[in-house]
């Protein structure tokens, strides 16, 4: 009996973690990570590394749902996708190996106190312009910019890539969530394989919450075109606060 107890109570946990990372995922045009890591952390008390691998993976679910949703609801993929994409794995792949080599809570800081300049950013100020910035390099750099911290901290890079898409490429909040999701898939999967391939405990954990996630995702992406594209702005750049907040903080 008090094993399924036990069991019960895990899935209910993977299901909190899944249903809240799986609605900002569609919600704002995260992967979800920033989410799922320190969720999980709290309540698995599984070490900070090991659970970026366990995110990533749940990442790559909701991404997917998120992305799908976006798609059917209009959203329209560009060739400028596939090379964030490219650059994303090589960021996410490097990434992933640079993982035990650096100091994890001094790169959380100063990560950190990036997000919160950004959040500002999206809060208060305006876009800048566009012109020259639309390239192919430009994209190119945004996949790696954002892939790194994706193999690093587990998150997707969506909390990266919007903001330079929206401040530098001058696209819209829908356009940008859009296409930070579906570029977010094959980087989270990449930095998943690195860390938690051998590990069947950690793939069925990440399966779980992912799976679970699913069902936010949907829900999160249809408010997302439902509600005013400036209150999209101010949700994200606060969110972007919390997070920020959370990293500089935290003691894992």
């Amino acid at each position: 009996m008090s094993f399924f107890l036990n069991y019960v109570s895990k899935l209910l946990t993977y299901f909190i973690i899944g249903s809240i990372g799986g609605f900002l995922s569609g919600l704002l045009g995260i992967g979800g990570g920033v989410v799922f890591v320190p969720l999980l952390t709290y309540f698995t008390k599984i070490d900070f590394k090991t659970n970026t691998g366990i995110s990533s993976l749940a990442v790559v679910f909701v991404a997917a749902a998120s992305s799908l949703t976006y798609i059917f609801k209009g959203f329209e993929p560009s060739f400028n996708i596939l090379l964030i994409i490219f650059g994303g794995i090589v960021g996410g792949y490097f990434g992933g190996k640079l993982t035990n080599q650096i100091n994890t809570k001094t790169l959380k800081r100063v990560f950190s106190l990036l997000l919160f300049f950004v959040s500002y950013k999206m809060i208060f100020g305006s876009s800048l312009e566009s012109s020259g910035y639309d390239t192919f390099l430009f994209f190119f750099l945004i996949g790696i910019v954002s892939g790194v911290p994706s193999g690093l901290l587990g998150i997707g890079g969506g909390i990266i890539r919007i903001p330079l898409l929206i401040f530098f490429g001058g696209y819209t909040n829908i356009a940008a969530q859009g296409i930070s999701l579906i570029t977010t898939i094959p980087t989270a999967l990449t930095a998943a394989i690195t860390k938690i391939k051998n590990n069947e405990n950690l793939l069925k954990i990440g399966l779980s919450v992912g799976i679970f996630g699913v069902i936010g995702s949907i829900l999160g992406s249809n408010v997302a075109f439902a509600i005013n594209s400036n209150y999209l702005n101010i949700g994200f750049g606060a969110f972007l606060f919390i997070v920020s907040l959370n990293m500089l903080f935290s003691n894992e």
